[in-house]
């Protein structure tokens, strides 16, 4: 369970922007999980609080507690809905592409993906989807 936690937040949340023009420069930012779901469950609060993500450039940070996940994201916010694809650029999952679908609106940002298969294409948190909902800090 940790695994697919650690695994799905860590790709799930490799966003971020090049230029200030660029789809990804409204995103960047630090934020913090507000909740995750997972087959349908919500994950248990200590795990959602423990959460962090930071975006810069073309790169995404997870944080779960003191244990940072880097990725490399691509975004295309032209598809309906909106893709976005995250490599892990360390550890087991270095070398895979995670699919998935983000939004954001009035500072949440929402993204669905799977570890394997096909991209989702609701932002519902089953059959093998994790979706994470970050809100993102004020500063």
């Amino acid at each position: 369970m940790k695994r697919i936690v650690s695994t799905s937040v860590l790709f799930a949340l490799t966003l971020g922007a090049s230029a200030a023009d660029s789809p990804l420069a409204e995103l960047e930012g630090t934020y913090k999980a507000v909740a995750l779901i997972h087959n349908g469950k919500d994950l248990p609060g200590d795990i959602v609080k423990a959460v962090g993500v930071k975006i810069a450039a073309e790169e995404l940070t997870i944080t779960i507690g003191d244990k940072a996940f880097p990725s490399k994201i691509k975004l295309n916010p032209k598809a309906k809905p909106a893709a976005i694809d995250i490599a892990p650029s360390e550890g087991p999952e270095k070398g895979k592409t995670f699919l998935g679908i983000y939004r954001f609106e009035t500072g949440e940002l929402q993204i669905a993906f799977t570890e394997r298969g096909e991209r989702p294409t609701a932002f519902k948190g089953e059959d093998g989807v994790l979706l994470v909902r970050l809100k993102k800090d004020e500063k």
